[in-house]
């Protein structure tokens, strides 16, 4: 009889993987009135790019933005995780980043904000160990 169970629990087991592969290749592809199949993706690939996009600050980074009163809304964010991107295509480590007003010193593997400047500090100022820039 444990023979009799075993079997039918593999046996079902298989089954039920069998479905849940029919079930997760369909579900990811959806045809829309037009009859264009349109993929969507989980939300945990979701989840990830955008934790991926994520710019943070370091304390230093922080303690300077306040400081200096400089505001970084959430479009600016993405600009600067844009700009991260573009720095790690071409090579680049530490990235200055110019973005309206304001410079930011960015290790562009880890979109990691390292310091802040504004308009008035960048006068005469000297910017040392980064790799590259990037305007936007």
């Amino acid at each position: 009889m444990a023979d009799r169970i075993n079997g039918n629990y593999y046996r079902l087991n298989d089954a039920i993987i069998r479905q849940a592969e029919k079930l997760s290749s369909t579900a990811n592809q959806k045809t829309t009135a037009n009859g264009i199949k349109k993929t969507e993706t989980s939300f945990s690939e979701l989840l990830n790019q955008q934790l991926n996009n994520t710019v943070t600050f370091t304390k230093h980074a922080n303690i300077r933005k306040e400081q200096r009163n400089i505001a970084v809304s959430e479009t600016d964010l993405e600009k600067l995780g844009d700009a991260c991107e573009k720095a790690q295509q071409k090579g680049i480590g530490n990235a200055l980043i110019m973005m309206d007003n304001s410079a930011f010193i960015v290790n562009a593997a880890d979109k990691r904000v390292i310091t802040v400047m504004d308009k008035n500090e960048l006068k005469n100022k000297l910017f040392n160990d980064i790799d590259g820039a990037v305007f936007i």
